[in-house]
């Protein structure tokens, strides 16, 4: 049985009139591991103060996207900063989704800040490099493409030291990267559809995240049509399975 940690730092709720969950965030990973054998899931937020000591007992942790930037000198950035710490000594597998990925670049040395273009919204086509193709992440993506969600204003602006680009568009050069195998990060949301997309911004306007959504951004979030990519979760967890040695 491998163990899994899911952190999702967002932890946001989309309610109805009634007061009624119609959507959370935690759903959108959980929707993406069903039907996994031999798979034991963890699921907490950014916050907990135990993070550090589940993912010493985890085989592999994935950790999501959030609202804040990963930029800022925050404590709660600072606790999953320990946190990438401890999977980069102890050898854990990690996988960072949005923000997720925008703190592993930071941790690795990339420079990571507002992007200078704005936001990227929607799902847009992103190439997947050589390398990226050689990668156990992208494994059967045949096409070299793929499209994904996307909803970030924030990016890591350059590739952090001694890793290899693993996906890339013209919007955000940095989609995906991996170090040594071992942590990988990407800026898109696999574990989204566009309905999650529209909910995710229901969410935002209703938690008071953002304060309003401007007619080109609700343009965007209308036209967009995309599924999740579940495969990228499935290669991730087989990954985690070698290397706790577990088949």
């Amino acid at each position: 049985m491998v163990n899994l940690l899911v952190i999702d730092p967002l932890e946001l709720t989309l309610r109805d009139a009634a007061g009624k969950d119609v959507w959370t965030s935690k759903s959108c990973y959980l929707n993406q591991f069903r039907g996994i054998d031999s798979l034991r899931i963890e699921l907490v937020g950014g916050a907990d103060p135990d993070l550090c000591e589940k993912a010493l007992a985890a085989d592999g942790v994935v950790l999501g996207g959030s609202e804040a930037s990963a930029w800022e000198d925050t404590g709660f950035n600072d606790h999953l900063l320990d946190l990438i710490a401890i999977c980069r000594n102890s050898q854990i597998p990690l996988l960072g989704v949005c923000y997720g990925a925008q703190l592993l670049g930071r941790a690795l040395g990339g420079h990571v800040a507002r992007h200078p273009d704005g936001m990227e919204l929607g799902a847009p086509p992103i190439r997947i490099t050589a390398k990226g193709k050689e990668h156990f992440l992208f494994k059967g993506i045949a096409s070299g493409c793929l499209w994904a969600i996307e909803t970030h204003s924030d990016a890591v602006l350059t590739l952090p030291p001694d890793c290899e680009l693993l996906a890339s568009n013209a919007h955000t050069p940095v989609q995906a990267f991996s170090f040594r195998g071992l942590l990988t990060g990407v800026q898109f949301h696999p574990e989204m559809t566009a309905s999650d997309l529209r909910y995710l911004w229901q969410a935002f306007m209703q938690q008071g995240i953002v304060s309003e959504v401007t007619e080109q951004q609700s343009r965007i979030l209308e036209a967009t049509e995309c599924e999740a990519l579940p495969i990228v979760f499935r290669n991730f967890v087989q990954r985690v399975k070698v290397n706790s040695f577990v088949v």
